[in-house]
């Protein structure tokens, strides 16, 4: 058994292997390679663009460096000698600057004139602050926004070059390396899977060859060769299995049959009388039960009878146990061959015996008792020769609890023992 489970998910395997090689190992082989592949890419775009970010930036404070230098000295001169068209144009010349997004000059007493040129923004994160100084005297104060417009697109125009360069040569390795991963493996496995699909036990197997021009000794050859070995090894245990397993089903049926009459016997055991063969106080409980229920719900009859071996305790002391054991056994078999299929006899004790009888009224249980009485007066028993007995009778009543139908049918017995024994009572009547 545990061979052809091995079997079965080897098969399951190989099958789902040779389904799933042409697209799912494919998509994720695939997959894995252009994450790999992209994200190399991602990290050297990165680094690249990080350091091309910088050199910008570098060139951008040359560019306010150069202003500095060679603009600002005769932005100065003019804002000396409060030339404003002289300054105007300086400042403009200053804003052609690609560098250069807006500027403001502020000069005069307390800086308060203002010329501007572009668009400037004083709240901008970047402001480079310069001092217009002539004879060592601040004559001006010139704010120059950067255009970080051109820095941005000279960046964003590199990403966008980098990325497709590097989409496009990681797509193209991509698809080179799988082609090769299919031609040199994922064929082969799926050769694998279509052998071990068409095994079947029983068959003649044929082993598996790779189909390739020249044989190589490797991952993959090692690998057939265990597939066939496997595949002959589970072909010779299910030989093996076919030839028993009538054996094991038939000893499996036996035991089981078994089990079930063991359970069986215990069943009725936990429920007899071992003495007598009838139903025991707990067995008894359950049926009482049932029958109760059913003629509460469907106010069906019920009718019990108690019986008592008369002066059972003399037999016990003049004869012995024994003999009161078999005087025992054979008035059960006297009361057993009187009662319908319907009717339940259980030992409640000692002596005293329970009929339960449904669908039968008062009237009925007592010609019954009767009837019983006089088979057990009438008998022969061993050793004791001849015996009598005392029957009490009661019937269901609407509101009755098990305690309540059992405590009058006690009472008619003990009327009955109380009258003379070898008789049988009914239960006193209900009270108006």
């Amino acid at each position: 058994m545990h061979q052809f489970s091995a079997w079965h998910r080897l098969r399951q395997i190989c099958a789902r292997l040779g389904s799933g090689m042409s697209s799912a190992l494919a998509r994720r082989m695939l997959l894995w390679i252009v994450c790999i592949s992209a994200t190399a890419a991602l990290i050297a775009t990165s680094a690249q663009l990080f350091f091309d970010y910088r050199q910008d930036v570098s060139e951008l404070d040359k560019g306010m460096h150069y202003i500095e230098q060679n603009q600002l000295p005769g932005l100065a001169d003019a804002a000396w000698n409060f030339n404003v068209s002289s300054m105007q144009v300086q400042l403009d010349g200053i804003g052609h600057s690609p560098w250069v997004a807006g500027a403001t000059v502020r000069y005069g007493p307390n800086q308060k004139a203002e010329l501007t040129t572009g668009q400037l923004d004083h709240d901008a994160d970047r402001i480079y602050r310069f001092s217009l100084q002539r004879h060592g005297i601040e004559v001006g104060m010139i704010y120059i926004q950067p255009n970080l417009h051109t820095l941005y697109g000279r960046t964003l125009d590199r990403i966008a070059i980098v990325l497709a360069a590097q989409t496009a040569k990681s797509l193209v390795t991509s698809i080179c390396i799988l082609l090769l991963i299919s031609w040199m493996i994922t064929r082969h496995l799926t050769q694998m899977a279509e052998f071990a699909q068409s095994f079947e036990p029983g068959k003649r197997l044929r082993p598996f060859v790779l189909h390739r021009r020249h044989a190589h000794q490797d991952e993959l050859s090692v690998l057939a060769d265990g597939l066939n070995d496997a595949y002959a090894r589970l072909q010779r245990a299910h030989d093996f299995e076919v030839h028993h397993n009538d054996i094991l089903m038939q000893e499996v049926a036996l035991r089981t049959a078994e089990l079930q009459d063991a359970h069986a016997r215990l069943a009725r055991q936990a429920i007899s009388d071992k003495l007598t063969g009838a139903l025991n106080r707990f067995g008894l409980e359950e049926r009482f039960a049932v029958e109760m229920q059913r003629a509460q719900a469907e106010g069906r009859q019920l009718a019990v009878i108690m019986a008592d071996i008369d002066k059972f305790k003399q037999v016990n002391d003049r004869w012995g146990h024994l003999v009161g054991d078999t005087l025992l056994q054979d008035f059960t078999a006297i009361l057993q061959d009187r009662l319908r299929a319907s009717d339940t006899l259980a030992r409640w004790g000692g002596e005293e015996f329970v009929v339960l009888c449904p669908d039968t009224s008062l009237e009925q249980a007592m010609q019954l008792a009767e009837h019983m009485r006089a088979c057990v007066a009438a008998h022969r028993f061993a050793v004791v020769d001849s015996a009598s007995s005392s029957f009490g009778v009661a019937a269901w009543r609407s509101g009755d609890v098990t305690d309540s139908l059992v405590k009058r049918v006690d009472d008619a017995l003990y009327r009955a023992k109380q009258n003379g024994r070898n008789r049988v009572c009914p239960e006193a009547p209900a009270q108006a």
